[in-house]
């Protein structure tokens, strides 16, 4: 039997990440918008990837095939899924302060830059005792973290309304950004958790 038990104990270390454990924090220049996001929780995140370009050259000498030659690197857009809740507008105000932006408007003072950063902290699982186990308070459970630089909302999109159905209504934000960074194991993720605003945190 003991031996069974340390098999089981070897397993779930060799286990892959489950995906449905993590908490998303976003660092906002304004401070009442930075509030209204707090308050928030995501149900789903998606398009954290990177690629890069490539680029076909050919040669007179050499007509076989072209020389594929490293363009630039460019990150997808990230997209976050959350729950319509009637006190927790953050999303909207986010789509709001960029249309702002836009037409001259916004609210932030001078030299403030309306970009955000984003720290996506995914937690292991199963921890069902211990202070592991609570992800909103404390955060030394995080295993796997994806930081994401210089991004601003550019699609927000609520779910169809439908009497006939028996669902919630979802609303998704699609922000672009200009850079994203791993941080893998609980080291490299527990030396972003002391830091408490995004000038110091990245």
């Amino acid at each position: 039997m003991a031996t069974s038990v340390s098999a089981d104990k070897t397993r779930l270390s060799q286990d892959p990440i489950r995906n449905f454990k993590f908490q998303v924090d976003i660092f906002h220049p304004d401070a009442a918008i930075k509030q209204s996001i707090a308050q928030m929780g995501f149900t789903a995140v998606d398009g954290l990837n990177m690629s890069t370009e490539m680029i076909p050259y050919r040669e007179g000498g050499w007509n076989t095939n072209p020389h594929k030659m490293p363009g630039i690197t460019d990150f997808s857009p990230v997209t976050l899924s959350s729950g319509v809740f009637y006190q927790k507008p953050g999303m909207w105000n986010l789509a709001r302060q960029m249309f702002s932006v836009n037409w001259g408007g916004g609210t932030l003072p001078a030299n403030t830059d309306y970009r955000f950063d984003m720290l996506i902290r995914v937690y292991d699982h199963p921890v069902t005792v211990g202070p592991g186990a609570k992800t909103s308070t404390d955060l030394s459970n995080a295993v796997l973290a994806f930081q994401v630089r210089n991004a601003w909302v550019a699609n927000v999109a609520f779910s169809g309304l439908d009497s006939l159905s028996n669902s919630i209504m979802v609303s998704n934000m699609t922000v672009h950004h200009e850079g994203l960074e791993v941080f893998w194991g609980k080291d490299q993720v527990n030396s972003l958790t002391s830091a408490s605003s995004s000038t110091n945190l990245f």
